[in-house]
């Protein structure tokens, strides 16, 4: 730990306990009950890796939680980037890994391999190098950052980058295709005290007339010398790094956005961040240079100028103008492709076709060659076998999604061969992912592709269904000489078993077909399993361990109910154990979260499994069971809007039909008692929670964390909410519980982090209602936590989360009712007051 970092930890430490020692509102971080203390220690899901031989497993244990005293490093905020100024990184990474481990595929006797780290370094981007003899990952110690190669056949690591890294910009690095290498961008000579100087003046934005209706964002430039220092943190210069550690520069130092090479190995596509800053947009939507370079770094030509994406058109299908999605063909040795807005980039303007695939091939200098045009917006393309591709667009306003299938090899504009088509949330239908293999050339690999077997398509999903899940593997046939999809269903190669709950995570190989799948039940934590499909032999890889004795014998289940309109809901109820409604009610904790559809059969679906593990999350409700509540979780709160009636104009109405079904069938159960069921919700669900109070009695209390209550500081839209405020002020009004503060009369406790960066939870939603509610006289408890964003991630902070969770519980639900509106909370911590914890 850096002496900066101790000092601060130290700082943090005393002001605790000098707020303790005083009895102040402020206080030290609390734990919470033993058994709720268990969840936050256990051990997360390993995640894997599969070598492109598929003869390597790599196994990745994450890192549990971090400390409040790593959170409090030193940081900046720019542009909507978190970067650590030290280690020239994000200073959040969201994926680190405390242990790899290599499991052999081709030896059914070997040990795991475990490739040792550094005491106090954690890994990051783990990939396989290409030919699959080489591990690689970022190793990440107090103050740097390298990228490191596992050598597998010595069993070692090394350092590959001879000169400092600058990953400010994400932990990006690509291999050579030929294994040769690494391109990644390595830091500059930056004279960062400059562009630390404070120099003070006014700050000026100015309007010119055009429309840029952007939503709300957090850590936005703000100033010259923001937009000097984010230079100064972001500029690199990209380069490749041969195995033996030699340097060749590709192009000049620049703020590099992304980079990727052509399967030949031949060109790099690079992406550039281009001045003017905006102060409006993140730091991706600035404006763009898309570049072409040589293997050798030289720069062949500019491909692209990109317009700042401040005044892109308003709505979910509206796009940046010019060319978009702009990447390599991975079926060809060098060609490019990308798409193109053919209503220029407004969703709104009525079009025949709303975009076009088009291709351009080495050496770049003719012009792109027209695929295919799409009626809706182009979200995804990927290539496959014999010049084929699977075109994904997207209708958000019908919320609904198709995906293609097209002939490329067509010398003019094809039309296309449609897949499936449905509701974007529609899990029924979903046929999952298509089976990738690498593509060939003359016997040269090159990119990935998905593989056109026996005439069909192997696809492999989730089978979700009004019974539950059941996992598949199948294969769609495709007629016309492979140019179109069969309209015959397809064929179910394997499926799950009823009994357990089996997810494909590879498909190894085809004949024989063998597969890699995660299996868990209802009593068994996921464990990784290698199966032969046709002879049935199996091989266990990898065994998580889970072991919280507290929910032991805490029972399961999906209850089905309906709304007071007919529509089917659902929720999973979790009941202590030895609990029998001979016991009478319990205290119930309900969870939810709002989603919007335009379609009641949708909306009404079902996605669980009797057979699946019971996680705890120590973010969700069900750590409770533990302390003899009910838990009824996911519960079902749609938000359904159908034909030309907007989802939000009945939303507080179907709020309340939901939450009342639900506990209308709890109590009907005998489960639950009517005056002591609490509603909690985080971010959207928070939302909820505040509207529910404040527009009905059916709770005792609620719990609400990192939400947003005044819609009027979202006016551009919010969700999945188009219009603006003021194009609806009436609904912003109506749907923002902060205009009804005065009516929410049952006790509220709400939490926030102190650095929220998710667009419209700014920490001060909660300080205003708050505000608002104590003003008015009601009950109420605001939490901030020092150095936390969105989605709480200190050990610290989630600790004390829980704790205030649980007694708030303890005081509203397990204890004698108390009218609505008296004073109570508890003896030692004084009603309607912030409570900051430092």
């Amino acid at each position: 730990m850096s002496r900066n970092s101790l000092l601060m930890y130290a700082l943090i430490t005393f002001c605790s306990q000098l707020i303790f020692s005083s009895n102040a509102i402020g206080s030290s971080y609390q734990i919470p009950s033993p058994a709720v203390q268990d969840v936050v220690q256990q051990s997360k899901n390993v995640s894997t890796r599969l070598s492109h031989n598929k003869q390597w497993l790599a196994v990745l244990t994450p890192r549990k939680h971090l400390s409040i005293a790593t959170l409090a490093q030193s940081e900046r905020k720019l542009a909507g980037l978190r970067v650590s100024p030290e280690r020239l990184t994000p200073s959040r990474i969201k994926y680190t890994y405390q242990k790899l481990e290599l499991i052999s595929l081709t030896n059914d006797n070997s040990k795991a391999i475990s490739i040792d780290l550094p005491e106090g370094m954690l890994a990051a981007k783990i990939s396989f190098s290409p030919n699959s003899q080489f591990l690689s990952y970022f190793g990440l110690s107090e103050g740097s950052a390298n990228l490191y190669l596992y050598d597998i056949s010595k069993k070692q690591s090394y350092k590959l980058n001879p000169k400092a890294l600058n990953a400010t910009l994400g932990l990006k690095y690509i291999w050579q295709n030929d294994s040769q290498g690494v391109y990644t961008n390595l830091a500059i000579a930056a004279d960062l005290g400059q562009s630390l100087k404070i120099n003070i003046g006014p700050n000026i934005s100015e309007a010119y007339g055009q429309k840029a209706p952007r939503r709300t964002y957090q850590d936005l430039l703000k100033n010259p010398q923001d937009e000097a220092e984010f230079s100064a943190l972001t500029t690199s210069q990209l380069s490749f790094i041969a195995l033996d550690g030699g340097i060749t520069p590709i192009g000049k130092p620049a703020i590099n956005i992304s980079y990727s090479l052509s399967p030949d190995d031949q060109y790099l596509l690079v992406k550039r961040i281009s001045a003017p800053f905006s102060y409006m947009v993140k730091y991706y939507d600035f404006a763009q240079q898309v570049e072409l370079f040589s293997q050798t770094g030289r720069k062949i030509k500019t491909l692209a100028h990109l317009e700042s994406s401040e005044y892109r058109a308003p709505g979910s299908d509206s796009v940046r103008k010019g060319p978009r999605m702009i990447h390599w063909r991975s079926d060809k040795p060098n060609t490019l492709a990308f798409v193109k807005a053919l209503d220029n980039g407004d969703s709104r303007i009525k079009a025949e076709f709303r975009d076009e695939l088009l291709t351009l091939s080495a050496p770049f200098s003719q012009s792109a060659t027209p695929l295919t045009q799409t009626p809706w917006r182009i979200k995804s393309v990927q290539w496959g076998e014999q010049s084929t591709a699977l075109i994904t667009e997207r209708h958000s306003g019908k919320k609904q999604m198709r995906v293609s299938l097209l002939d490329a090899s067509a010398t003019s504009s094809k039309t296309l061969s449609t897949w499936y088509q449905k509701a974007i949330r529609d899990t029924y239908k979903d046929p999952g992912k298509v089976h990738r293999t690498a593509a060939t050339l003359n016997g040269k690999a090159l990119g990935n592709v998905f593989q056109i077997h026996n005439n069909s398509l192997l696809h492999y999903g989730l089978g979700a269904s009004a019974d539950g899940y059941r996992p598949f593997v199948k294969s769609q046939p495709l007629e016309a000489g492979l140019t179109e999809i069969s309209s015959t269903s397809s064929n179910i190669l394997w499926q799950s078993s009823t009994t357990q709950l089996e997810n494909v995570k590879y498909i190894t190989n085809l004949e024989p077909l063998t597969l890699i799948i995660s299996r868990q039940s209802a009593d068994t934590p996921a464990h990784l399993v290698k199966i032969d499909v046709g002879t049935g032999k199996e091989r266990v890889l990898y065994q998580n361990q889970h072991s919280l004795k507290a929910y032991q014998g805490m029972t399961r289940q999906l209850v089905n109910y309906t709304r007071d309109d007919g529509l089917p809901l659902s929720g999973v109820l979790y009941l202590p154990a030895g609990y029998s409604k001979e016991d009478g009610p319990l205290p119930v904790l309900m969870w939810a979260y709002p989603r919007e559809y335009k379609n009641a059969e949708v909306a009404s679906q079902v996605n669980y499994s009797t057979n699946q593990y019971s996680q705890i999350s120590s973010k969700g409700p069900v750590p409770f069971v533990a302390n003899g509540f009910a838990v009824f979780d996911k519960v079902a709160m749609p938000i359904v809007g159908e034909g030309n009636e907007k989802p939000n104009d009945s939303f507080r109405h179907q709020l309340i039909a939901n939450a009342s079904a639900a506990i209308d069938t709890l109590v009907d159960m005998g489960v639950a008692d009517r005056e002591r069921v609490a509603i909690g919700g985080h971010s959207y669900g928070a939302f909820m929670v505040a509207n529910l109070l404040a527009h009905s009695d059916l709770f005792a209390a609620g719990i609400a964390r990192s939400g947003a209550y005044n819609r009027t500081l979202t006016p551009f839209g919010f969700q999945h909410e188009k219009r603006n405020f003021w194009e609806a002020p009436s609904l912003y009004q109506q749907i923002s519980p902060f205009t009804h503060a005065d009516k929410i009369d049952e006790p509220l406790l709400l939490m926030h982090g102190e650095m929220d960066a998710n667009s419209g939870t700014y920490p001060m939603q909660s300080a205003r209602l708050f505000k608002a509610i104590r003003g008015l006289g009601g009950q109420a408890r605001l939490v901030t936590f020092p150095y936390e964003s969105h989605s709480y991630k200190a050990k610290e902070s989630i600790m004390h989360m829980l704790w205030e969770q649980e007694a708030w519980l303890e005081q509203y639900l397990k204890k004698p009712v108390v009218a609505r509106g008296s004073d109570a909370f508890s003896p030692n911590q004084p009603n309607n007051q912030q409570v900051t914890f430092h």
